[in-house]
């Protein structure tokens, strides 16, 4: 139960709360914790979107299917994130993507009425929700931002920046792999790779796996100018 109470503590939604007030008010609702095989499905848009989850364990990727047949990973969600936050009370009847785990996961699981719950029960547990949702419209403004954006090397440059503002450092290292970077980004994983290789040959940028260290931020900036 201490486990439980540590990895909720680490979430958004009860950031504020010590263990033992999560405690209190666990033994108050029902949820459920639900293991996750690689690759398995976590809620599909064939579901009903009333439920709320948050990766104890493991990563998730969201993903979003189009009549072509394309599909693109949203974002990828790591330990302690919330799922499905966004839908939970969006007036849709299902879920807008899939979400698989990325590697074996365990999952905290709230249904919609007792999340309501919680709200009466904690108006600071209402207060971290709303801001999670709130950042949540944020990242989807980043990507419509991102896919406005006409060249490779601007769509990488907007992602550096913002992820180098966020974070107040030159240095990033990516939260997921490059195949869903270059999902996220809109572009094949082989142009992502090529448009790396020639800011790093121009000395913009330098990278070793999934750490990048922004060498000259204006020239990045001088790429979105550029649009």
């Amino acid at each position: 139960m201490s486990a439980l109470l540590h990895a909720l503590r680490q979430s958004v939604l009860f950031t504020t709360k010590t263990p033992d007030e999560i405690a209190g008010l666990l033994a108050k609702i029902n949820y459920r914790i639900r293991e996750f095989k690689e690759n398995e499905i976590i809620f599909s848009i064939n579901q009903p979107a009333d439920t709320l989850g948050i990766i104890l364990e493991g990563s998730v990727d969201v993903k979003k299917d189009f009549l072509s047949g394309k599909v693109i990973t949203v974002t990828t969600r790591g330990q302690f994130d919330l799922l499905a936050d966004a839908a939970m009370f969006a007036g849709t009847q299902y879920y807008p993507g899939t979400l698989f785990a990325c590697k074996p996961s365990r999952i905290f699981l709230l249904h919609r009425k007792y999340l309501l719950q919680l709200f009466t029960l904690d108006q600071a547990i209402m207060l971290n929700f709303l801001c999670s949702v709130s950042n949540r419209m944020l990242a989807l403004n980043q990507k419509i931002e991102i896919l406005s954006l006409s060249s490779i090397q601007s769509k990488i440059a907007h992602f550096l920046i913002t992820e180098s503002q966020t974070r107040r450092s030159k240095v990033i290292t990516l939260p997921f792999s490059k195949k869903a970077w270059a999902e996220h980004l809109n572009v094949s994983r082989t142009s992502l790779s090529r448009e790396l290789k020639q800011l790093a040959a121009a000395d913009l940028i330098s990278f070793h796996n999934r750490t990048i260290h922004i060498n000259q931020l204006d020239k990045l900036n001088e790429l979105l100018t550029e649009q």
